[in-house]
């Protein structure tokens, strides 16, 4: 009887040690999981690296250049160059826009300028075929002094300046009036088409001797034609001189 008591109490412990492995186990790897979870929760994943196909590339950084604006010199009597310097978008249309918008500003050298006061340039568009569109405000047709003359100078003031700054990017302009296309500004240059930027467009060279003493705004009923004029008879036989 002794000996089963023993043996009884025996086989007890040996069960309560049991348990109280098991449970200390079971809390062991309770803690070991909860201080895992926190490591994971506090350490902030390492972002995949990103393919160099979807790395965008930065925009060209604007860059100070020097440009130039065409205006009417009354001592030669043709357009003449005012140089400037502005801080230049890389972009061709930005960059478009950011010098047409300095030409209808007023000279700084005390030059004529050609278009009227007030004109705004909306918006500008350079499409595949390396035409340019400049969309004026109406106050270019509708406050301009009007004349051949006066009409070839603001007609070759836009198209120098852009030739002289855009030679390799641009090679034809189409100006616009609040976003249409229009004959003519005051009746007299052709401008229902792109022109071509391939001709130097010395609107008034052939001019001189009639314009000596006098005014950009002084009508010429009897000018001889301008180079825009010719330029866009070159157009109509599908030819381009440069």
């Amino acid at each position: 009887m002794a000996d089963n008591a023993a043996h009884n109490n025996l086989k007890s412990m040996r069960s309560r040690q049991v348990v109280s492995s098991a449970a200390v186990l079971i809390v062991t790897v309770l803690i070991c999981a909860m201080l895992i979870s926190c490591d994971t929760t506090e350490t902030d994943p390492v972002p995949p690296p990103v393919p160099p196909s979807m790395i965008t590339p930065s925009s060209p950084q604007p860059q100070l250049a020097t440009y130039k604006l065409f205006y009417f010199d009354t001592t030669s009597l043709r357009l003449a160059g005012e140089e400037r310097e502005l801080t230049l978008s890389q972009d061709v249309t930005e960059g478009l826009k950011q010098v047409i918008t300095e030409l209808l500003g007023d000279s700084i050298t005390g030059l004529y300028q050609t278009i009227p006061q007030g004109t705004l340039l909306y918006e500008v568009y350079v499409d595949e075929q390396s035409t340019a569109y400049l969309d004026f405000s109406r106050h270019l047709k509708d406050e301009h002094i009007g004349g051949t003359t006066g009409e070839a100078l603001t007609v070759g003031a836009i198209l120098r300046t852009v030739k002289e700054n855009f030679r390799d990017q641009i090679r034809r302009v189409q100006i616009l009036i609040e976003g249409l296309e229009t004959d003519t500004i005051g009746g007299h240059v052709d401008i229902s088409k792109p022109l071509v930027l391939a001709l130097e467009l010395e609107v008034v060279s052939g001019m001189a001797e009639s314009l000596e003493g006098q005014s950009p705004e002084t009508e010429l009923q009897d000018a001889p034609p301008t180079e825009i004029e010719v330029l866009n008879a070159g157009e109509a036989s599908g030819q381009e001189t440069d």
